[in-house]
């Protein structure tokens, strides 16, 4: 298993993917995982820029230099791009739709150009601009067809799709998980992203649902936190209990326990560490209640490599 560094550590860090990328190297961690920009994601002012922040790439961004540039300093680092995050929805209907979809090839394109083994592309939900929500089923079926168009263009580029498990969204579960990838068979690479604590915020088991993944995940994200009855954290995913963020170590889910389960299925892949994210909607005000990220980079990553030791030591 390789500890991997989301680029959130560095957000609000002025230096942005240049400073998660000295993190990663100074704390020893062997991969990152980076964010797409947020004020490429439709919807309102608040929620395309209270994520925002320096660590973010998009294709509308990043002039093609300076993305061969950032390439071979990822590279002379000694270190692997795992994944680009993209925030822009696929299963949108009309020209609105066509224009998000055409930007998330572009993404598609920003990725493999920075040497990225995966794309990761928001979990579509029900939501369109100026009209009633769709059916479950409708948000499916369009955000499969929205993924089909993009698998053509990561094939192309040596890329994979990775879909990953959100709180109320199309893949919102492992079974939704396997549904999707299970559309997308002959597109392209597709691979599956299981995160505990999303599970977690869905009210489901992070264990079952990771047996019900069996041998087909390729990344684990990690994050922890502990549930309250009281609304006191901001963030109420299902509407019954708030979520505070805590350390890999001290919140309700065993760590240990689930990365050993994971390994015992046959996970020897990519484990993502999620200092924050801002995309949750907490305020600035309860993020600047965590630890420094630079103090979270170093202890984060000694904690998870003391786990993974462990588990595949089999002690």
């Amino acid at each position: 298993m390789q500890p991997t560094l989301y680029g959130s550590i560095a957000w609000r860090h002025p230096l942005g993917v240049g400073q998660v990328i000295q993190w990663a190297r100074e704390f020893h961690w062997p991969v990152i995982d980076l964010r797409g920009m947020s004020l490429d994601a439709p919807g309102g002012e608040e929620k395309r820029t209270l994520p925002w922040g320096y660590d973010m790439l998009g294709p509308r961004h990043v002039r093609p230099s300076a993305r061969q540039q950032l390439r071979q300093q990822i590279a002379e680092a000694g270190l692997e791009l795992l994944c680009l995050y993209c925030p822009v929805p696929v299963n949108l209907p009309g020209e609105f739709g066509r224009r998000c979809r055409e930007l998330a090839r572009q993404y598609v394109q920003l990725a493999a150009e920075l040497g990225a083994r995966w794309l990761r592309p928001i979990n579509n939900t029900t939501w369109r601009p100026d009209a009633s929500p769709m059916s479950s089923q409708e948000a499916f079926d369009r955000t499969a067809q929205g993924l089909r168009e993009l698998a053509s263009a990561a094939a192309e580029n040596d890329l994979g799709l990775l879909l990953e498990n959100n709180e109320n969204t199309v893949t919102s579960c492992a079974d939704e998980l396997l549904q999707m990838q299970q559309a997308l068979e002959g597109t392209c690479r597709v691979g599956l992203c299981l995160d505990g604590a999303n599970a977690y915020f869905q009210q489901l088991d992070p264990a079952e649902e990771l047996r019900r993944l069996g041998d087909r995940i390729d990344v684990i994200h990690v994050k922890n936190v502990r549930r309250h009855e009281q609304g006191r954290w901001d963030y109420m995913p299902r509407g019954e209990f708030s979520y505070e963020w805590t350390p890999l170590d001290q919140g309700d889910l065993d760590w240990h326990a689930l990365l050993a389960q994971a390994h015992a299925q046959g996970f020897d892949g990519p484990v993502v560490y999620e200092y924050v994210n801002p995309f949750k909607g907490m305020p600035l005000a309860y993020w600047d209640s965590l630890p420094e990220p630079a103090q979270a980079a170093r202890e984060q990553g000694e904690f998870l490599r003391r786990v993974i030791a462990s588990i595949e030591s089999g002690k």
